[in-house]
């Protein structure tokens, strides 16, 4: 076993057991789980983005004031609208539940300092500017634990900018049954263009599914990624999936960690096969044959997870 990562993002498809597994992780005495998703490294317009030269320095910092900062999400539907302003309140959400306001102006001008003028994000005073930044917001909330662990979705699909920013860092890819990760974005569907039935559902998640293989084709180091199946650590191979995970991040057994694996992550918190609910069979029998097409396709191409997932198709 190695010496426990320092550093770990776990990310995926969304809706696939990515806030549990960071959970997880985080319930061990070496590791302290950022507790909101930070987005700012990861997402669109993010330091990744800047890093690959996607996005300018100029661009990110505008983004990173106003957006990452402090937002209230509303969404598009009408009933999500219509519910929020019932209520008079969107759902809040930025650094600014985490990080008091001094620091994060004191860590936005450190880096608006050190990339002023600089169109060309790749350079390495950019990419050691964005690394400041992140421990710079992020560093002090350890709690005297030596690492971190940091989960927004994107961080698999941001792979290839954050391995240059963070070389120390491991990957922790969350997936997890398609039809059932497809159906729960639907239950929080919130926007036009996310999906609205389990069948558009798995389009979502495949389309997701692929963004994050192009983030693992660009690690330079691909060993420094561990796929895991929330299927399994909820109810097939338990046991093999937790000491798999766990050995990857260099851990030790915990008992923290040992007590909420045996007694949170269980198939009925997961809401495992969600996705058959109000379906009749016929319906049902799309949705398999839809899911089948996708993992011949992501077999036919080689995803790194095609064999974890098809493995968990067929042991369900």
């Amino acid at each position: 076993m190695s010496d426990p990562s320092p550093l770990i993002f776990v990310g995926g498809t969304g809706r696939s057991g990515t806030h549990v597994v960071a959970e997880l992780l985080g319930r061990h005495a070496s590791l302290h789980e950022i507790p909101i998703e930070c987005r700012f490294h990861a997402n669109p317009k993010g330091l990744s983005e800047v890093v690959t030269g996607a996005a300018t320095p100029a661009d990110f910092a505008t983004k990173l004031r106003r957006y990452w900062w402090h937002r209230v999400r509303v969404g598009e539907r009408a009933l999500v609208r219509a519910r929020w302003r019932a209520r008079g309140e969107g759902k809040e959400r930025g650094l600014y539940k985490i990080v008091p306001k001094d620091s994060f102006e004191a860590a936005a001008k450190r880096f608006e300092d050190a990339t002023t003028g600089i169109e060309d994000g790749t350079r390495p005073e950019v990419v050691d500017a964005g690394r400041r930044l992140f421990f710079d917001l992020l560093g002090p909330l350890r709690e005297g634990k030596p690492g971190l662990v940091e989960m927004s979705c994107f961080t698999i699909a941001s792979a290839r900018g954050l391995e240059r920013m963070f070389p120390e860092a491991l990957f922790v890819h969350s997936v997890r049954d398609g039809r059932d990760s497809g159906s729960s974005k639907v239950s929080k569907a919130q926007k036009s263009h996310h999906p609205s039935d389990p069948a558009t559902g798995v389009e979502w998640w495949e389309g997701r599914l692929d963004l994050a293989e192009r983030g693992y084709r660009g690690l330079s180091d691909p060993s420094k990624l561990h796929a895991v199946c929330l299927d399994e650590l909820v109810w097939g191979d338990r046991e093999a999936s937790y000491a798999g995970l766990r050995d990857f991040a260099g851990l030790k057994e915990s008992t923290e960690m040992r007590a909420f694996f045996e007694e949170d992550m269980n198939a009925e918190n997961a809401h495992r096969e969600r996705w058959r609910e109000e379906l009749s069979e016929a319906q049902q029998d799309a949705v398999v044959a839809r899911y089948e097409q996708a993992l011949e396709r992501i077999e036919r191409e080689g995803y790194h997870c095609a064999a974890l997932l098809r493995r968990n198709y067929e042991r369900a």
